[in-house]
């Protein structure tokens, strides 16, 4: 048995810091099913700051480690041995920038740490964790400003999102093209039109690479789409993405204009969600996952489960999948609904 203490990211908010607990939680034993069953998990409450214990069946392989340092909020891991406490590693490193997903500021943006608890969620329940470290395809059909797909890219993943509102995505695109420029990453941008049933999708592509000659040995893609979200299966074609993950808006501040079609009357953002995932499900490559964290004081975690199964889609449930619903703030209770494409 070997017995590592992870140390957890701080948080300013003390009452938000203790819902971070039980999200590392969730998110390491969904990690661990997958690297190394068998694993113990539990709380450590002598050091006086947040953590988790990790208790390992005989010693740990290098591949389990190094997928560890990719967990949302791990601040440190180290070795219990006796009374100290051994350095083994910290955060993975960025493939493009460690302050990329941070930088761009707005209300209403999504915790750029907590987006990477959901990709890693959706990863780890699909087939293709095993494969974290290769150019995945990803996708966040509700993407706003693009946070996500910053958290992609320093994965080292294609990454594409879409969204409705126009501005957000130049905003996005602005931010994005004058940060390669800033970090002289070689890029190009390219635009497109893709056609919808009705109208058309306005795509802007970013290729780069951080120099010229990894450029031309294979440069990453990062695309925004302006589209409604149930409309993006039409615009980017079905089976070519990895891993979908999508924060809800959460029905405190957002217009309903964001549902076109939806029903004014009853939540529209249900009605979204019932339209979309079936074209969400054709995207997915089999054996791929659909996450979606949404405001469960709105609309029930089991009334979003429906809806995937809905669709066609896996749910998963029990155990560490259970286990994310954590508050934000007085109107704002977030939990997170993960569902496979069946093989």
């Amino acid at each position: 048995m070997t017995r590592y203490i992870m140390l957890l990211w701080p948080h300013a908010n003390a009452r938000y810091q203790s819902e971070t607990v039980h999200l590392a939680e969730a998110e390491l034993s969904l990690m661990l099913d997958r690297l190394a069953p068998g694993t113990a998990i539990s709380r450590e409450t002598g050091l006086s700051m947040p953590s988790l214990v990790v208790e390992f069946v005989g010693t740990p392989e290098p591949p389990v480690i190094e997928a560890l340092r990719a967990h949302s909020l791990l601040y440190g891991l180290f070795e219990q041995r006796g009374g100290l406490l051994a350095p083994v590693t910290g955060r993975m490193g960025a493939r493009v920038g460690e302050d990329l997903p941070a930088i761009l500021k707005y209300k209403g943006k999504t915790n750029e740490m907590f987006l990477q608890l959901l990709i890693n969620a959706a990863l780890y329940a699909g087939d293709f964790w095993p494969r974290a470290g290769e150019r995945l395809a990803f996708l966040d059909p509700m993407c706003g400003r693009a946070t996500s797909l910053f958290v992609a890219a320093n994965y080292g993943w294609d990454a594409t999102g879409a969204d409705v509102d126009r501005n957000d995505l130049k905003e996005a695109e602005k931010f994005f093209k004058r940060y390669l420029e800033y970090h002289r990453f070689k890029h190009a941008v390219s635009r497109e039109s893709r056609t919808l049933k009705k109208g058309q999708a306005q795509v802007t592509r970013f290729d780069y690479a951080p120099d010229a000659q990894a450029f031309k040995a294979g440069a990453s893609a990062l695309s925004l789409v302006n589209l409604d979200a149930a409309q993006a299966e039409t615009a980017l074609g079905k089976n070519g993405y990895h891993v979908i993950a999508c924060d809800l808006p959460y029905g405190v501040r957002h217009d309903a204009q964001l549902a076109r079609g939806a029903d004014r009357r009853g939540n529209w953002l249900e009605t979204l969600l019932a339209r979309a995932l079936p074209g969400w499900k054709a995207m997915l490559k089999a054996g791929g996952t659909v996450a979606v964290s949404f405001n469960a004081q709105n609309m029930s975690l089991e009334k979003v489960r429906g809806l995937m199964e809905a669709a066609g889609l896996e749910v998963l449930r029990g155990g560490a999948y259970d286990g994310f619903a954590h508050w934000v703030e007085q109107a704002i209770t977030r939990d997170i609904a993960i569902a496979k494409k069946p093989q």
